[in-house]
């Protein structure tokens, strides 16, 4: 028996049709993959193809000849990107697809290109390049005569890899396992184009860059030519010179009490980067900045899995110091919230507002943020060539760095709904907008619609403003969860047994609960409706003194939650019939692309960024037409089919979002900002 490997989509099913037709060979395949059949008796057969490294073979006797077909690395990720699209898991994001293949993390991807690829021509006894084989299969194939007996070839049969694309080939149609028609539709996704070179058109150059950082090396072992984005790093190469580029970030959201959108974003991303700088740690020296410390971003990266892990058990890790008069001030109002009945502490809210209390704690935590910051102020601009500051409002605690900012923007809510806010709120809020206006050099929308909005309403330049999505954790919300841990979570928040609706937010106005509640309350009385509940998760936010009349009838079918832990979240979308949140306006929405990639359809506000996001993958409603909410809840409700292909639609669409993705495109703005002001000091100095 002979081994034949290769990386993924770099030839070797073409190789086994042409051994099968020309010479009458048949072949196997030895994989360890659990979803895919594995021939019994594979090792019976003359060759056997795989994709493994070579200790992972069974058999694992070396004395058994190899055979490596090697493809140009741009070429083998962009095919396998289009593959796993196609194939794999149909209905997946190409450019994610390619960026996971190109990283290759955790030993992922059959090792990565580059290890693949270093490891079988280590060990193969015939080395056969893709290029070649197409250019001339049967001198190629040929070269097996070195240890295996082959009968003359019979050039006539010899198939040209359009012969296979659009016929039934052997091997790559599934012809054992599918009829006529599904074979000839797997056999075009399967050989989708066999060129040289046809990553030119499907690979954008910030794509091509980060391959040639982490494959440059073995293309060059390799003999492939350098394109100008491979010359480019070969002569950083070459200089010998390792100048990282050096970020800070803004991190003190991380340390709320509670989790909100803002907080997710900054976690997510700085878990997003750190992917990028455990990959490439002579390009990227990322910090993170809390509370006037600078923490390198591994290790902050830790504090917040630490952060999370004590969430769990609902203890508080890392909590903001604060000074003595601060923690009595803060301490006496949460007496009060606790001694007084609900609408005495309603009523009394404004007062406590409109009192000196907040002012105090403003003016006590500016000069505990003063003391703080007073020394890295000082040491300002000389570790760092970058700062990004995650929430405009956090950017009077970095005003004085003397380093370039970008600042992203995730909603003009205080602009477009004042009577939303407070005025504190307002105003810090506009300050920030104020800070991106006269210093950010460059600015992070999270949706189109954010960013049209920050260039119209803030005249901002246009080419200052970039577009990058927010995302939702894959390995945190999905559809296949634990079943066992449902009854768990269930109790905990006394969830009913029956069919509910979920909403999920801070309990304020603009996410316009009292309209989801009223729509809610209008079907309750109607039999047809009479195991539907609707849970409230969040916790309490503002203006809510009117929010809803619990004398109501069928207010005993709402339940409220309150904070829900962060980890049963997945749980309470997916068992959900749909997420309800209908708001009046949001500069993204991560909860309802969290639902979604539980594959939990989403009753939406149609308005401001959430037709961008969520797209087919709900039903819209007019956040100020109570009828038409009920009527989309009834739909979700009685419509079983329709809920199956909304929830179908909301999965497929979240896989277009990724942190990895906004992760990489973010590290792409950095690099065009750092390398935009070098440019601009070097004209300076002429």
């Amino acid at each position: 028996m002979i081994w034949l490997a290769s990386f993924p989509r770099s030839g070797n099913t073409f190789f086994r049709n042409v051994l099968f037709e020309v010479y009458g060979i048949e072949s196997s395949t030895y994989h360890q993959e659990v979803n895919y059949p594995l021939d019994p008796d594979y090792a019976r057969y003359p060759v056997i193809k795989t994709h493994l490294l070579p200790h992972q073979l069974i058999p694992a006797d070396p004395a058994i000849k190899k055979v490596y077909i090697v493809r140009e690395g741009r070429d083998a990720l962009v095919s396998i990107a289009h593959h796993r699209k196609d194939i794999v898991q149909p209905g997946t994001d190409y450019e994610l697809n390619l960026l996971e293949a190109i990283l290759a993390m955790d030993g992922s991807f059959f090792g990565g290109w580059s290890e693949n690829v270093r490891v079988w021509v280590e060990a193969a006894d015939i080395v056969i390049r893709f290029e070649d084989l197409i250019a001339d299969p049967i001198r190629e194939v040929e070269k097996l005569r070195a240890f295996m007996d082959l009968p003359p070839p019979d050039r006539s049969r010899l198939p040209t890899f359009q012969d296979l694309k659009f016929g039934t080939p052997h091997y790559g149609a599934g012809i054992h396992q599918g009829d006529e028609a599904q074979s000839a539709s797997l056999a075009k996704k399967n050989f989708r184009r066999g060129e040289t070179g046809s990553w030119k058109d499907e690979m954008s150059p910030q794509m091509e860059s980060l391959f040639w950082d982490l494959h440059g090396e073995q293309m060059v072992r390799m003999g492939y030519p350098l394109s100008p984005v491979g010359e480019a790093w070969a002569s950083r190469k070459q200089s010998g010179v390792i100048d990282p580029y050096r970020i800070l970030i803004e991190g003190n959201k991380t340390t709320d009490l509670h989790m909100d959108g803002i907080r997710r974003y900054t976690e997510e991303l700085i878990g997003g980067l750190r992917a990028f700088q455990h990959c490439l740690p002579e390009k990227w020296r990322i910090d993170v900045l809390v509370h006037g410390k600078i923490f390198p971003l591994d290790q902050y990266y830790g504090k917040i899995v630490e952060r999370r892990e004590a969430e769990k058990r609902q203890l508080g890790l890392f909590a903001i110091k604060k000074g003595f008069l601060e923690q009595s001030l803060l301490a006496f109002k949460a007496v009060i919230q606790r001694t007084l009945p609900e609408s005495w502490y309603n009523a009394l809210s404004p007062i406590y507002r409109n009192l000196p209390f907040r002012r105090i704690l403003s003016w006590i935590r500016g000069g505990t943020i003063k003391e703080q910051y007073r020394k890295v102020w000082k040491e300002a601009g000389m570790n760092h060539q970058l700062m990004h500051v995650p929430l405009p409002q956090h950017a009077f605690l970095v005003e004085p760095f003397k380093l370039p900012f970008i600042v992203t923007a995730h909603d003009l809510t205080h602009h477009f709904f004042p009577d939303y806010h407070e005025q504190e709120n307002i105003a810090l809020a506009e300050k920030g907008m104020g800070f991106i206006r006269e210093k950010a050099s460059a600015v992070i929308a999270v949706s189109e619609c954010t960013r049209q909005d920050l260039i119209h309403e803030y005249d901002l330049p246009i080419e200052r403003v970039h577009t990058i999505y927010e995302a939702a954790n894959g390995d945190r919300f999905r559809p296949g969860l634990p079943t066992d841990e449902w009854e768990t979570v269930r109790l905990r928040y006394g969830i009913p047994s029956g069919p509910y609706l979920i909403s999920l937010s801070t309990l304020e106005p603009r996410k316009n609960l009292k309209n989801v509640i009223r729509a809610f309350l209008s079907l309750v009385d109607d039999a047809r409706y009479q195991d539907l509940y609707l849970v409230i998760c969040g916790r309490r936010g503002w203006k809510l003194e009117d929010l809803v009349d619990h004398s109501s009838s069928g207010f005993d079918r709402i339940l409220f939650t309150g904070h829900v832990l962060d980890d049963d979240l997945p749980q309470l979308y997916r068992h959900a019939l749909a997420l309800c949140y209908v708001a009046f306006y949001e500069g993204f929405g991560l909860p309802p692309l969290e639902a979604m990639r539980c594959g939990t359809p989403v009753l939406y506000g149609n308005n401001s960024a959430m037709p961008e996001v969520i797209a087919d993958g709900g039903l819209p409603a007019d956040p100020s037409n109570v009828p038409q909410i009920a009527e989309q809840m009834v739909r979700l409700y009685t419509d079983h089919k329709l809920r199956a292909e909304l929830s179908k639609r909301a999965l497929e669409r979240s896989w277009y979002f990724s942190w990895l993705k906004t992760a990489f495109q973010t590290l792409n703005l950095y690099e065009d900002v750092i390398i935009s002001g070098k440019s601009k000091s070097q004209e300076s100095d002429k």
